[in-house]
């Protein structure tokens, strides 16, 4: 079935900047014709329209939508016939996008969607991140654009029906293809403060039923599944009620009448892969990492069959690297503007520091800069403890100033603040279920389970403790002691911790009935700019308390 066609002639044509019109053939497709139809895929792109990295204030040639739309245009100068998708999380991410939300929130457009409008995508998939700064935000930027949002899987709270459009019908080359959009359901607890009441997320497996026969009906002869879900089976969750977080596999697998699948979420790439459907037929997926790191490309020969059906007879999927790829000028000049706000708003200075921070080793002693959230955490909230993680272990500063890019690299997620009522036994729990970011000891050095996100290795503050890696998880956690004694099982301690955790990311099940004392209205980030311009120098002394240590 497979096949290589066009996209072994991108390397050859990535310098054309015409940004080519999709043409669109008028009349249907004859019985015995056949026709190549592309479908071009981003996803993730998280704010990375141009190749630069706010948060160090320089070029990364790696990312971009700008790089994105060079191979784009050379796809389009050899197919006419093209489908131009993005899977989600478009809407926060990098310092671009927060800016947009959280300062120029009133800006009559979002510039990541003119550019996409420049590019004339035919859809969008509502994704996660989507949701971080509130409905109402979200609600705003998608009626200023012209592109079609879809989400046929989120619905008004309550009922069945769609919140957002859940497909549209495309003429490409003659045939009439259906595309279906499907979120994945874990919003209902990364921000379930956001939604409760407003939205419900259903299952992606009975959603894609319901609306690929739906789009079929609607006179869809062909089917493109558009999700912000990845593949790899299961959750990072276990929350009663809320369906799989990865449910594409599970689509495909169940579902008849689908022919090719856009997949997102993971961040990672993937290509040269197909999952055979009900009816036996291969489905081929592509997924284009993230930021604008490559272009997803699924070429589909069909032909119409005498009955009047379509038929797949060759697929090949693709994703290509943009790091050797031009930058699109005209897209470079629309957003050259915005751009340089955005520099400028991140490079403002905040605080002064004389000492050097360094992230590099915070997850495997304890650190300043982790002890810097910590701080902050408990002197907003007035907790017992806090609990944080080193999100990003590239994170550098210092002496000198430090700005408002530099608080991205140390927190780089639009998390809010809770407080929370937490027994002695459900912080032990707690720590044992962190430590698998630990696989145990190689050669005398800490193992890392590579299977264990960063952001899900939390230490805690306020008490001190230590883990031993070389014993099995649920043994780990030795000498937890607070203010000098034995924390006991039925100790109540009160602790700052952030909405992503409280609400049961990472598989936190110990969270589920501990009590919420207060919930703030701000990002944690926020609350460390603001402690930060109130000290105007900040020194390690100021924060750093070495309370817990591996033992291996």
């Amino acid at each position: 079935m497979k096949f290589s066609g066009l996209t072994t002639l991108i390397a050859f044509s990535v310098l054309v900047f015409s940004c080519s019109v999709s043409v669109q053939e008028p009349r249907p497709l004859q019985p015995g014709e056949q026709v190549t139809i592309s479908i071009l895929a981003t996803t993730d792109l998280h704010g990375w329209v141009l190749p630069f990295d706010y948060s160090r204030d320089e070029s990364d040639e790696r990312y971009g939508l700008a790089k994105v739309a060079t191979l784009i245009d050379s796809v389009r100068e050899v197919n006419a016939y093209t489908l131009l998708l993005d899977a989600g999380d478009f809407l926060q991410g990098n310092q671009f996008a927060e800016y947009y939300a959280r300062v120029a929130d009133d800006a009559p457009s979002y510039p990541l969607f003119d550019v996409m409008e420049y590019l004339q995508f035919d859809a969008t998939v509502v994704g996660n991140h989507e949701f971080n700064f509130g409905i109402p935000y979200l609600d705003l930027r998608i009626s200023q654009t012209s592109i079609p949002v879809l989400g046929g899987s989120v619905y008004t709270a309550g009922t069945l029906e769609p919140y957002y459009t859940p497909y549209i019908i495309r003429n490409i080359g003659g045939v009439q293809v259906g595309i279906v959009g499907l979120t994945t359901p874990g919003s209902a607890v990364w921000d379930r403060p956001r939604t409760q009441g407003i939205v419900d997320f259903g299952d992606g497996v009975e959603a894609a039923a319901r609306f690929v026969a739906e789009v079929r009906d609607a006179g869809a002869e062909m089917v493109v599944i558009l999700q912000h879900s990845a593949i790899e089976p299961g959750s990072s969750y276990d929350m009663e009620g809320v369906a799989m977080e990865n449910f594409g596999r599970a689509v495909i697998e169940n579902v008849s009448g689908i022919d090719a699948m856009v997949t997102a979420h993971s961040h990672r790439v993937v290509e040269n892969v197909s999952i055979q459907s009900p009816d036996g037929r291969d489905i081929p997926i592509v997924q284009a990492g993230r930021w604008g790191s490559h272009l997803g490309i699924i070429e589909l020969e069909v032909e119409r069959l005498d009955d009047g059906q379509i038929r797949t007879i060759a697929f090949d999927s693709r994703a290509h690297s943009v790091r050797n790829v031009a930058a699109h000028p005209v897209i470079t000049a629309m957003v050259e503007d915005s751009h340089q706000r955005v520099r400028a708003h991140v490079n403002r200075v905040v605080a002064q520091t004389p000492d050097i921070w360094d992230a590099s080793n915070a997850r495997m002693q304890d650190n300043p800069i982790v002890d810097l959230i910590h701080t902050v955490q408990m002197e907003v909230t007035g907790a017992q403890l806090s609990a944080a993680a080193a999100f990003n272990t590239n994170a550098k500063f210092g002496p000198g100033d430090i700005t408002r890019r530099d608080l991205a690299l140390i927190y780089p997620f639009e998390n809010m603040l809770y407080t929370m009522e937490i027994t002695g036994a459900q912080l032990r729990a707690f720590l044992e279920h962190t430590s698998q970011y630990f696989a145990g000891v190689q050669d005398g050095e800490p193992l890392i389970n590579t299977s264990w996100a960063g952001f899900n290795y939390d230490t805690i503050a306020g008490i001190d403790y230590e883990i031993h890696i070389r014993r099995p998880v649920g043994q780990r956690i030795q000498n937890m002691q607070f203010e000098g004694r034995t924390v006991g099982n039925s100790d109540v301690f009160t602790i700052a911790i952030n909405s992503y955790r409280a609400e049961g990311g990472g598989g936190f099940s110990m969270l589920f009935d501990a009590p919420v004392v207060w919930e703030s209205d701000e990002a944690v980030r926020t609350y460390i700019q603001a402690f930060l311009e109130e000290k105007a120098s900040l020194t390690h002394e100021d924060v750093f308390v070495n309370n817990w240590r591996l033992v291996y």
